[in-house]
């Protein structure tokens, strides 16, 4: 599965945050940035090439937009994990237009540039490292040879079925699927059914990430697949794709990558954090803006300064990425022209959140609770923006230690606050308890919402 850097190592040095180094690349327009990424997401194109050589290449060349979701820790948002380091290479996924994807692995994370865009913009070139890419989360760990790419078996790969390929990448890139004979929507589906041949994160084969005809059929593979069973969560098209790079060093350095990365992003509409493999210890909700502004600064302290974006899947998909001027922890003024007018504070919607510890009738014993007393415009939020009433008060009380260490049930705190907010508005308090179990909407909304673990 994705390796999550959280779990890993502390640093062995610290970053200077304090100041700004010396540009090591000239900042670009915020605004600019954000059209670019905007027109790559709804860009269907299929046809990428080589500016000079005309060598066909994956879609991602010059299409969709590459992103890695990714921990804030006392290490760089940009270096390999331990797990990563184990398997040669790290995950990313590939987002467009076409394709329904609405969940992501992290809160925050960041996107590269897309080598088309670098180099119509005279920046470095990501022209070598990508490897494969799978339809669905690819449980990629040491079990899959060549950088994450071969069968879940421990094997090195065949490559009897290669096709040959004429780019800059195509001693790197490969894919399983031509191995197992698989080369179409239909192929794919007849072989990967989950069910009693295990599920389809292990079992599917990997697309090449430099044949153009790969990635149509990875697209169509991931969108034949609205739903998909308990037992197999992570194969259906909400879900994100797996797509893998090569890593620049056997070490935890992965500074190479420092000067491809376009923007910082965060998912404003989720704070979940998804169990990864190579993960230490149970995922907690995170902050992803406060996430996204330390990896900012971080990259800032090395010579690059990026913005920040924010992804929302609920807005139509030309507005998928947005900018908001109060977002970003450093000054972009330098890059560019016009700067954007900041955005208007969003209204408070909490006037008070406080813990107090009481006793439970139903776990028999004493539990944290958080007393909610919403403002007037909290409490008259439309049920469609509980998101934004949540997102306060996780800014506001996230990072409390009664919430951290107790939510043991993830997103059980965002559904207490969206059950009170839609059927007991009115009340005051509102008391939501993080020891409580994440069930249904009705199950939820039938225990008063304050479900309990039966």
């Amino acid at each position: 599965m994705y390796p999550s850097v959280r779990s890993s190592f502390t640093l062995a040095w610290t970053l200077p945050l304090a100041f700004c180094a010396v540009a090591a690349q000239p900042p670009l327009d915020p605004l600019q940035t954000l059209n670019r990424i905007n027109h790559n997401y709804n860009t269907l194109k299929d046809a990428c090439q080589e500016p000079d050589t005309g060598a066909a290449r994956g879609h991602y060349y010059c299409s969709g937009v590459t992103l890695r979701m990714v921990n804030d820790g006392p290490f760089n948002p940009w270096d390999y994990s331990p797990y990563a380091i184990k398997i040669g290479a790290t995950s990313y996924s590939w987002i467009r237009k076409d394709l329904s994807t609405r969940i992501l692995i992290h809160p925050a994370g960041f996107i590269l540039r897309t080598p088309t865009d670098a180099a119509a913009l005279s920046l470095p070139v990501k022209e070598q490292g990508w490897t494969c890419i799978y339809a669905f989360d690819g449980g990629t760990g040491p079990e899959r040879k060549w950088y994450g790419c071969g069968f879940f078996d421990s094997r090195e790969p065949p490559r009897a079925a290669q096709s040959a390929m004429n780019n800059r990448n195509s001693a790197l890139a490969y894919g399983t699927c031509a191995e197992a004979s698989v080369s179409t929507a239909e192929q794919w589906t007849q072989k990967y059914t989950g069910l009693m041949k295990g599920p389809i994160q292990y079992s599917q084969c990997s697309w090449n990430a430099e044949k153009p005809s790969d990635w149509n059929t990875m697209i169509r593979v991931h969108e034949s697949r609205p739903n998909t069973t308990h037992k197999d969560p992570f194969a259906f098209s909400a879900q994100v794709n797996e797509f893998m790079l090569k890593n620049a060093s056997a070490t935890n350095d992965g500074s190479e990558n420092m000067k491809y990365i376009d923007a910082f992003i965060y998912n404003v509409n989720s704070t979940q954090n998804f169990a990864t493999r190579g993960d230490q210890a149970p995922p907690k909700p995170e902050d992803g803006l406060n996430s996204a502004r330390n990896f900012q600064k971080k990259l800032q302290a090395q010579g690059y300064s990026v913005p920040i974006l924010r992804l929302d899947f609920t807005k139509p998909a030309e507005q998928r990425f947005s900018y908001v001027a109060a977002d970003q922890a450093i000054d972009l003024t330098v890059a560019g022209g016009a700067q954007p007018m900041p955005a208007a504070p969003a209204p408070s919607y909490i006037a008070a959140a406080t813990w107090v510890k009481r006793y439970d009738p139903g776990t028999r014993k004493d539990e944290w609770t958080l007393s909610v007393v919403p403002t007037a415009a909290g409490r008259a939020l439309p049920n469609e923006q509980a998101g934004a009433l949540y997102n306060q008060l996780f800014a506001l009380k996230g990072a409390d230690s009664n919430w951290r260490d107790n939510e043991n049930s993830v997103g059980s705190m965002r559904q207490q606050l969206n059950c009170v907010l839609v059927n007991y508005r009115s009340k005051t308090p509102w008391n939501l308890e993080p020891f409580r179990p994440a069930l249904s909407d009705s199950e939820t909304r039938a225990a008063g919402c304050n479900p309990i673990l039966r």
